[in-house]
């Protein structure tokens, strides 16, 4: 294309300014309509079809991220990226799933943060779409045979459901069978899978990302660390100090994308469920863990959050299920939680809370540690429903988890 083509939805004339002034004088962006409510928006988007729209969530007359539904849904090779204040709470994520918008920046914007997700998300539209007004290509059929080189991506629909667990002992039981195994922390608000690998790494994710312009795999792998057992880890950053918000979609895609190229294994845990470096995740990977609770409250939260996964467009056949801290309930049977879910459970991992405090208190994983508990087992478990066909004897036995291959 030419120009990428913009048009601005934003009420406020000084925020509308800074938009353009920030787009302005860039040779290959051109904004070619303000809105200042979401009627006017929408009007404006549907007679000159642009490349990308950027959004006010709150728009008065038609809320924004109504229009943005429409816009995604009625014109889908417009762009949409929604902007946000960074205060909006769980129902308004929830929207956007269920409208399938991904793309988003909160305030405040600063220039380079605009370019690059506008470029990004233009890049994207038109390798999806003709511009001439043909209709996107049919998708192809799913290839039998796993990739050799496989992102996981581990998430929840709220904190303290044990994703990190899961995800540090996942990865050091896969190291067991293959000298490429990568584990990945992006929770820059303090995620703990240094501590529960018990390492002390010099670098960190953070280092990554003040001087951010462009990711490849020396890069990476500068400031990654090497446990024991072999699983080389990006650790998230230690000091709590980064706004998590500064992980953009295409600085994790980059950095996964780079470590693809050289490890079988990406294992990926994640901080919230609603920030953009989660979605970007989910995004790139072949697998979704989506890890909840047994108790009723946090098995509905689990619920809602699958309903809003698939309303999204993930593909159902790339998420699995696991129930963590399972217990024989005589309220909740085990039995019913799928009932409750809604969604096939891959797997149930059992309670065991002295084993398991133990394992973070000493940095130690329990696959390590206690191969024979139900615990571990359970991971065992997992392993072989991430490979259609493995055999879990064979697993136990001489070199784990053989498979995707």
């Amino acid at each position: 294309m030419d120009h990428i083509n913009v048009i601005i939805a934003e009420n406020e004339l000084g925020e509308r300014e800074k938009l353009k002034s920030q787009l302005a004088g860039e040779s290959d962006i051109q904004v070619v309509g303000e809105a200042r409510d979401g009627k006017e928006c929408l009007d404006l988007v549907s007679r000159h079809r642009p490349d990308v729209v950027l959004i006010k969530e709150d728009l008065p007359v038609v809320n924004g991220l109504a229009a943005a539904e429409q816009i995604s849904t009625d014109l889908p090779d417009v762009g949409v990226i929604l902007i946000l204040t960074g205060s909006e709470g769980q129902e308004v994520w929830h929207k956007m799933l269920r409208a399938g918008i991904k793309e988003f920046i909160t305030r405040p914007v600063t220039a380079d943060r605009l370019l690059e997700e506008v470029r990004k998300v233009a890049a994207i539209q038109a390798k999806a779409f003709k511009r001439a007004g043909t209709t996107p290509p049919t998708p192809t059929a799913a290839q039998p045979e796993a990739p050799k080189h496989r992102v996981v991506t581990i998430t929840g629909p709220r904190g303290g459901c044990g994703k990190t667990v899961i995800a540090t002992n996942l990865a050091v039981a896969l190291a067991r069978a293959s000298e490429k195994v990568a584990l990945v922390d992006l929770n820059l608000w303090g995620g703990d899978v240094a501590m529960l690998l018990d390492v002390s790494p010099k670098r960190t994710l953070g280092d990554l990302l003040p001087g951010f312009g462009g990711i490849d795999y020396d890069v990476v792998d500068s400031v990654m660390s090497k446990h024991p057992t072999g699983v080389s880890v990006l650790a998230a950053p230690l000091t709590g100090t980064f706004d998590g918000s500064t992980l953009s979609r295409y600085m994790v895609q980059s950095i996964l994308e780079a470590l693809r190229e050289h490890y079988e294994y990406i294992i990926v845990d994640t901080g919230y469920a609603n920030l953009e470096s989660t979605l970007a995740a989910m995004d790139y990977s072949d697998l979704i863990l989506v890890v909840v609770g047994m108790d009723l409250p946090r098995l509905r939260d689990g619920k809602l959050y699958l309903k809003n996964l698939l309303a999204a467009n993930y593909p159902k056949e790339k998420i699995r299920v696991i129930v963590n801290r399972a217990t024989n309930s005589k309220e909740i049977s085990s039995t019913e939680v799928e009932t409750i879910l809604e969604f096939p459970v891959t797997v149930q991992i059992p309670s065991d809370d002295a084993l398991v405090g133990s394992s973070v208190n000493l940095g130690q994983t329990f696959v390590s540690s206690s191969p024979n508990k139900p615990v571990t087992r359970a991971l065992l478990e997992l392993a072989e429903a991430m490979a259609p066909g493995a055999s879990l004897e064979k697993k136990r036995t001489g070199r784990w988890f053989s498979f995707l291959q």
